[in-house]
């Protein structure tokens, strides 16, 4: 009988022969798809170049911000610093202006302080003239009562109205007859212009009273008004007045 088992059987040894009943099976991939017994798979990691491409990408910018930032205060200090000086040339030369303009002022004030005071000597010298050629001359004032009280004429008052050659003059007088008989008022009035000519003249009666005389008498106790405007001779403007009493 024939030995049919193959004759290289004898020279494997038992260790050689592996019996197919106990070969473990492949492992059969899990319900994610992944073998049992496998690991799981590692996560790529980003590139260390791209991080670093980014990161100096970005650094990049913030260099260039502070650039633009630190331009941005230089042309701002170099504009500041152009406005404070052209500011203090203009306050410089407006302290300038100013010290000529007091000066030129103080100058101007001095003048007119010497031409009123020379005004004020050549008016009174004026004045002496007129009083020495016409006793009882007295500055013209307006709208302002100026006391006499000459004999029976207590009282004066001239308003002036009009312009140029309609300009008038208007005076009202207070007479009281402060004695035991009857006065017929005899009063004159005269105006002067400032280098002593005569410019306007009036007489009172008793068409002149505010409250109508019978009589042109004043009796004893008895006060009058009498109001009318002034005769002009002339239309240079009045600057003294006389009052003649008799």
């Amino acid at each position: 009988m024939h030995d049919i088992r193959n004759p290289n059987w004898h020279s494997r040894g038992q260790s050689d022969t592996v019996p197919r009943s106990n070969m473990n099976p492949p492992p059969q991939p899990d319900g994610d798809g992944r073998p049992e017994g496998l690991a799981e798979p590692v996560q790529r990691r980003r590139s260390p170049r791209i991080r670093r491409t980014r990161s100096s990408s970005s650094s990049r910018r913030k260099i260039r911000r502070l650039r633009l930032l630190a331009a941005l205060l230089a042309a701002g200090l170099v504009v500041s610093a152009m406005l404070a000086v052209m500011l203090s040339f203009h306050v410089n030369r407006l302290s300038r202006n100013e010290a000529q303009l007091r000066g030129a002022q103080q100058q101007l004030e001095g003048e007119l302080a010497q031409a009123n005071a020379r005004i004020t000597e050549l008016t009174n010298d004026v004045r002496i003239l007129l009083a020495n050629r016409v006793p009882g001359i007295e500055e013209l004032v307006f709208a302002r009562q100026i006391e006499l009280n000459d004999q029976y004429v207590k009282n004066i008052t001239f308003v002036q109205s009009g312009l140029g050659n309609e300009r008038t003059v208007e005076f009202s007088a207070v007479l009281h007859n402060g004695r035991t008989g009857p006065v017929l008022p005899r009063v004159t009035i005269v105006l002067f212009d400032e280098a002593g000519l005569q410019t306007g003249i009036a007489r009172l009666d008793k068409s002149q009273t505010i409250t109508p005389a019978d009589i042109p008498e004043l009796q004893p106790g008895e006060t009058r008004t009498y109001s009318a405007p002034i005769d002009l001779s002339r239309q240079t403007p009045s600057k003294y007045f006389v009052v003649e009493v008799r």
